[in-house]
């Protein structure tokens, strides 16, 4: 009997078992994709999120961590694999939905990322996710590294510029699989931070595929994994829609004009995630015309107004710009909506309802309206206020009649 539970077969009977009932209580979806290779993905509503795991003799490596709220079962998932916390954590890039679990694991595993991470997490709308020393990077890299683990040789490559500025792939040669970051998104039409660059994703699509084997594995930060083949397809559809947006601007046609000549339908199978054609439109007129510096964002400022003297400071500060400086800070209801998100994550309630009522006075019509509205709600919801959280989440279906997350939430509400 003893010789039979020390037997490799029985151990990986016994790890699977113990995996599959992991993931059938998690969140997190877990998708082998080669002997040491594993998928580890959550939901997010309108767009999935990949991580991966490499488990092997020298115990666990992950490329990317999901979100805060995911992390405790991240580590339970890491804790089925039988090796112990991870020994690196590589970060393909800042975003909070691949960092946010880098801190559950503690101080000592090594964590590697981009230079520009660290600096990017201390600035603006990360200052109110106020990150714990354990997020944040041991290595840091501007062009490449070489790490040799479980067997494999793990080339990580800074890939920055076009869904934000601090991107890595990582390719795991001998397993034939890369992580491509945000690069790719999922075969959808692609995403752009503040501090990306939507004209450089050809550019960086096409170096990808010289990097890459023909038969590598391809998993995007977000939705379905792609094939070698795909990323020739995809680099078609960056430079024909770029080229589209270009030539209507070019003959003095407005981004509304194109959006409702629908420039973009022969390619609506790209649509997904929570890019539409139309957004995609106003990504590639927005890059085309870029000119000069940009404005500042009203993160910092808000973020030492709420510190100083709560919402009531913040929103008194956001008018005294909005009236005063308007030509050096950028104002959007999207800036407010993250915001309070952050607020509300951080249960910090009476901040975030400030914040996101301002959002909604200032941007009634804003794109994200829906979603400041549904956060009211949950705001409420937490202070037990039913009648206002019933409102604020009838407004949000009001706007988005197919948004789940506030079905959900109107159905837990009318049970209490």
């Amino acid at each position: 009997m003893k010789f039979l539970l020390h037997s490799p077969m029985v151990l990986i009977v016994l790890w699977s078992a113990a995996a599959v009932v992991a993931q059938e209580n998690s969140p997190i979806k877990i998708v082998q994709l080669t002997d040491q290779i594993y998928q580890l993905t959550t939901d997010q509503g309108s767009y999935t999120t990949n991580m991966l795991a490499c488990v092997g003799e020298d115990g666990v490596l992950l490329v990317d961590t999901g979100d805060e709220e995911t992390a405790e079962e991240l580590q339970k998932v890491v804790q089925s694999f039988g090796k112990g916390i991870p020994r690196y954590i590589i970060n393909t890039h800042r975003h909070v939905e691949h960092i946010g679990g880098n801190a559950i694991f503690g101080g000592e595993p090594i964590i590697i990322a981009h230079d520009l991470v660290p600096a990017k997490l201390r600035l603006g709308g990360y200052l109110f996710d106020e990150f714990p020393k354990a997020t944040f990077p041991d290595i840091t890299i501007s062009d490449s590294l070489c790490l040799y683990f479980n067997g494999d040789k793990i080339r990580i490559i800074a890939i920055p510029g076009s869904h934000d500025d601090n991107e890595l792939l990582v390719h795991f040669t001998n397993n034939k699989v890369a992580h491509i970051s945000s690069l790719v998104n999922g075969l959808n039409f692609p995403s752009v931070d503040s501090d990306g660059d939507v004209l450089k994703f050809p550019e960086l699509v096409a170096r990808a595929i010289t990097l890459l084997p023909e038969d590598v594995i391809i998993v995007s930060g977000h939705n379905r994994n792609c094939t070698w083949q795909d990323l020739h397809t995809y680099l078609d559809m960056l430079k024909q829609t770029t080229e589209i947006v270009r030539a209507g601007l070019a003959e003095g046609k407005t981004v509304a004009m194109l959006q409702e000549q629908k420039v973009l339908e022969r390619y609506a199978a790209y649509a997904g995630s929570y890019v539409s054609p139309e957004k995609w439109i106003e990504y590639l007129a927005k890059g085309i015309a870029a000119k000069g510096p940009k404005k500042k964002k009203i993160y910092e400022p808000l973020y030492y107004a709420l510190k100083e003297g709560g919402g009531d400071l913040a929103v008194a500060r956001y008018s005294e710009l909005k009236e005063k400086h308007a030509d050096e800070y950028e104002f959007n209801g999207v800036t407010l909506v993250v915001i309070g998100e952050k607020l509300l994550a951080k249960e910090k309630i009476p901040e975030a309802i400030k914040i996101l009522a301002l959002g909604l006075q200032e941007y009634p019509k804003d794109e994200y309206a829906y979603y400041a509205n549904y956060l009211l709600s949950s705001a409420y919801q937490k202070q037990e206020n039913k009648e206002q959280a019933i409102f604020y989440c009838k407004k949000a279906l009001e706007l988005k009649p197919d948004f789940q997350a506030a079905t959900k939430l109107l159905a837990e509400l009318e049970k209490m």
